[in-house]
């Protein structure tokens, strides 16, 4: 066998669903998770019923975190991490780079880090390379715009951007393509049908 074969039988073998490699490693998993590529998962994380992660995704609950993650989600190669507790709801899509954390990694001053509880609503949309910092609440039909770094909570109903994110205007949250749109059908949470 070359090494050009070599590599296609490589290639060729490997899982192109990850989700069998990981449901074992979640506390719980409801019905329908599918886990497209490797993802980092660390400790006490919980998935709802029809999940889909994509490769990338790091969810880090360390030390006595718990990451609880609701149904009809999708998630792209984001950043969780909680030593504390991140809820997140149904119907929420989190784009890509995106980064949710529950404390400050670690203390100033020879002070222990600060951890506090996020909550993130239902049908809320987190734009690509948002940040949701520590003690944030995020109501719901909320949509986070690309970039933003949230530090306070964000009312239900709203779009927020910017640094500090800071309100734009109020919204009745985002907008699923489906499949009566024709061609540009998005495989989000609510309308992507389970294998």
């Amino acid at each position: 066998m070359g090494p050009l074969s070599w590599i296609n039988h490589a290639f060729s073998v490997l899982p192109k669903n990850w989700t069998e490699q990981y449901r074992k490693r979640f506390h719980y998993v409801g019905k329908h998770l599918v886990v497209n590529g490797k993802i980092d998962l660390v400790g006490n994380v919980s998935v709802g019923d029809s999940v889909m992660i994509e490769g990338g995704a790091r969810l880090l609950a360390i030390r006595n975190g718990m990451i609880k993650i609701g149904g009809y989600n999708y998630i792209e190669a984001a950043a969780i991490s909680a030593t504390h507790s991140i809820e997140i709801g149904n119907y929420v899509v989190i784009s890509n780079n995106v980064l949710i954390i529950d404390h400050d990694g670690y203390g100033l001053d020879g002070n222990t880090a600060i951890e506090k509880p996020v909550k993130i609503g239902n049908h809320v949309w987190i734009g690509i390379r948002a940040i949701i910092l520590k003690g944030v609440t995020i109501g719901d039909n909320s949509v986070i715009g690309a970039g933003a770094v949230v530090t306070n909570d964000v009312e239900p109903n709203s779009l927020v951007a910017g640094n500090p994110a800071k309100k734009i205007r109020d919204t009745k949250g985002y907008t699923i393509h489906t499949p009566e749109h024709g061609p540009t059908f998005y495989p989000t949470p609510k309308y992507w049908a389970p294998p």
